[in-house]
């Protein structure tokens, strides 16, 4: 067993891939010189000619590649899951960036939490937006007075570059997408389903991933057609309050000062 995959996606990435496999390289680098084994995928879902040639190059060959003809990254992340033999996975799609300390601090975080019992998604503290956009996000822990059931009933915290046991996306694969039957947001409706599950959310002190949003990506694409998340029994109102959703911090219903 390989004690951490790391899997990315890619479409039609070029040259835009190449300082984000330099920062997984360096956020990797970390857990190497510690003696840990890591697992390189890398999905190629419908992905372009050009995005192929870049992909292929030598350079990259220590990546086990897979084409996919999903044209959906979460079914491409699905497959990527059935394919990782670590611990511990992590995604990055092939235009974003990882802080150097991210993954070493993910890696210890789950590490502690599988010794203590505890089962636990880890999240960067901050999401830097960039490219067609330009904005920081701090992103609460579930423990944290900012986080509520009730936000996550209307909004997602969190980015799907998150750090978490290989056998949780097993359990749960992410949702289909089908923007034109008004679905989307895949990793949205996931973490609402793993936090209903038990599934706590930390937060890695110190980390940051850097999010390319770009003005044809598939999310302002599906919130240009106003999609929602599929139902979820954990979002309805009778079950907002269920200690598994509620902040751990304080009792449900209790307001933060």
């Amino acid at each position: 067993m390989t004690h951490l995959t790391l899997a990315i996606t890619a479409h039609s990435e070029t040259v835009v891939a190449g300082p984000t496999v330099h920062s997984a390289r360096a956020a990797l680098a970390p857990l190497l010189a510690r003696g840990l084994t890591v697992q390189l995928l890398m999905g190629l879902d419908s992905c372009s000619d050009g995005c192929r040639a870049f992909m292929t190059q030598p350079d990259l060959d220590d990546f086990e590649r897979h084409e996919f003809t999903f044209r959906d990254q979460g079914q491409t992340r699905n497959a990527l899951v059935q394919l990782a033999t670590g611990d511990y996975l992590a995604f990055l799609d092939a235009d974003d960036l990882f802080s150097e300390n991210w993954l070493e601090a993910s890696y210890d975080l789950l590490t502690a939490a599988a010794a203590a019992d505890r089962k636990i998604i880890v999240h960067p503290e901050l999401n830097w937006q960039f490219d067609g956009t330009n904005h920081v996000y701090s992103n609460p822990a579930q423990d944290h007075a900012f986080f509520s059931p009730y936000v996550l009933a209307t909004a997602n915290y969190y980015d799907a570059m998150c750090v978490a046991p290989t056998a949780l996306w097993r359990a749960l694969p992410y949702p289909d997408r089908a923007v034109a039957q008004g679905f989307a947001f895949e990793d949205y409706q996931w973490f609402v389903e793993a936090t209903a599950l038990g599934w706590q959310h930390i937060v890695g002190p110190d980390t940051i991933i850097f999010k390319r949003r770009r003005d044809s990506s598939q999310t302002t694409e599906s919130r240009g057609n106003h999609v929602l998340i599929r139902a979820v029994d954990a979002l309805a109102i009778d079950n907002l309050d269920h200690p598994a959703m509620a902040n751990s911090a304080r009792k449900p219903n209790q307001t933060a000062d």
